[in-house]
């Protein structure tokens, strides 16, 4: 009895090692090398202790060297790795081994593109499960996978994500991503694999995801529509919300940042009704629906700024559906309610959280630190207040809008759709997108307020200006 309970607390400790020195790139917390180890590694038999194929001789080493590693037994570890390294001295098996790993990587890639994932996407999720080289390993096989389609069949959007992170086809023509990082990475090869294991683990265990783009090789430039008269967000227009948007950042003065604020928030939402209107007009109703984006929401505090952006796009007409595991909130809505959404959300992030740090750390009487609590109910708090008032501007622009078309209306002794109709229109058409898009969504909480001075910080912050203040602006 006493020796099996020795057995059982031996091999309790050993699944706690295990657990601890499991490799970042373990997604979501089980052991490395899971559905893609039981697909590439199959042809070796079961990883046996000699394989004749090249090939699976060096994978054996590399999965035993992976497998020492996570259970902690550095030694042996030691040993394996110095076989595979060993191995890799061979040509024909260096070849083998990352012509399977450049396979398989770009086989993944596809994949989860098929199933709703777009570049911004695995990007992200790469930098938040894996370590610097497994992210790495990620984007050059993005990059990479892309580029074997035509420019001109790809949605432009997926190459300006590519292009905001940085991520390029970088390796000599002559070479391959792995090959070409392995001369970089301080720990060569070692460090290589180690990564593009972890990376293909984490590829392996992402689920399906909406599909709101074409897909790669799919995409055609629209064709000029005649009869189209509303026109995407006028860039002058865009250049003017910015400008108020620099402004409203660069100001100490809260109160001068609220009103540049409420500027660009009235002016796009001025710019959505006439769009709306002129696609009415124009018998655009069918051709003018509604599209959907995603955007990452960093860390920290992520729960407060998913509300901060949820109140922005509520203002603007737009719905949000947040995939709390993979950092982004997908927003729905027409394509400018969209990018008014976006550009004026950026701005007040940036507002907010120099507001929030203004006020310093916080801790309670006994000297423990209360900062988080402080900083999460300032920005939750922020948000509430923030989103009130955009709201206001909204509909003090709409109902201006209204008076005038009936003023117009009398004027000329003319008929029109009536602008409420026009947005009631609007609105449930997104709403049936999003019910397309998410027919299992489940409605939570954004999270609680638990701290009574950071609430009312943040309050006072949002709260501190008249937003209708209607002195004139210049620059």
């Amino acid at each position: 009895m006493g020796r099996n309970n020795q057995q059982r607390r031996a091999a309790k400790a050993r699944e706690k090692a295990k657990r601890r020195s499991a490799p970042q790139g373990s997604a979501f917390g089980g052991p490395p090398l899971g559905d893609w180890a039981a697909g590439v590694f199959a042809r070796s038999g079961g990883w046996p202790d000699r394989a004749e194929e090249p090939r699976d001789l060096t994978l054996n080493f590399l999965h035993r060297a992976l497998r020492l590693d996570a259970e902690g037994q550095t030694e042996r570890a030691e040993e394996a790795w110095f076989e595979v390294e060993a191995s890799l001295g061979s040509p024909s098996r260096r070849k083998a081994l990352i012509g399977d790993l450049n396979l398989s990587l770009a086989t993944m890639v596809e994949a989860l593109w098929r199933a709703g994932w777009q570049p911004a996407d695995l990007l992200r999720v790469a930098s938040r499960e894996l370590r610097a080289t497994g992210a790495a390993v990620v984007g050059d096989a993005v990059a990479r996978q892309l580029s074997t389609y035509a420019a001109q069949t790809v949605t432009p959007s997926w190459h300006d994500q590519l292009a905001q992170a940085d991520v390029t086809t970088w390796w000599p023509r002559d070479s391959d991503p792995l090959t070409a990082r392995a001369t970089i990475d301080e720990q060569g090869w070692r460090g290589l694999l180690g990564g593009a294991v972890s990376a293909l683990d984490l590829l392996c265990g992402l689920p399906i995801l909406q599909v709101i783009d074409p897909l790669p090789g799919t995409w055609r430039p629209p064709r000029p529509d005649p009869r189209r008269q509303a026109e995407p967000v006028d860039a002058r227009l865009l250049d003017r919300v910015r400008a108020l948007l620099a402004k409203a950042e660069n100001t100490p003065y809260e109160a001068e940042a609220e009103t540049f604020t409420a500027a660009a928030q009235k002016l796009m939402a001025r710019h959505s009704i006439d769009q709306a209107m002129l696609a009415a007009a124009g018998g655009q109703r069918d051709r003018d629906a509604p599209s959907a984006r995603r955007v990452g929401i960093e860390r920290p505090y992520e729960a407060p700024k998913v509300l901060l952006f949820d109140v922005v796009a509520s203002a603007n007409r737009c719905r949000t559906v947040w995939s709390k595991s993979f950092g982004f909130v997908t927003v729905v809505g027409f394509d400018d309610d969209i990018e008014a959404t976006e550009t004026i959300f950026t701005s007040l992030l940036v507002q907010s959280t120099r507001a929030m740090a203004g006020h310093g750390s916080r801790s309670t009487r006994a000297g423990q630190s209360r900062t988080t609590a402080f900083r999460k109910s300032f920005l939750t708090a922020f948000a509430h207040r923030i989103g009130e008032r955009l709201r206001e501007v909204t509909q003090e622009e709409t109902a201006a809008a209204t008076r005038e078309q009936e003023q117009t209306t009398r004027d000329t002794g003319t008929t029109s759709t009536a602008l409420v109709q026009v947005l009631a229109e609007r609105d449930s058409q997104v709403d049936d997108r999003v019910d397309a898009l998410f027919p299992e969504m489940v409605t939570r909480s954004a999270g609680s307020v638990s701290d009574a001075e950071g609430w009312s910080a943040g309050i006072a912050a949002a709260d501190n200006a008249t937003l209708f203040d209607q002195t004139p602006l210049t620059g």
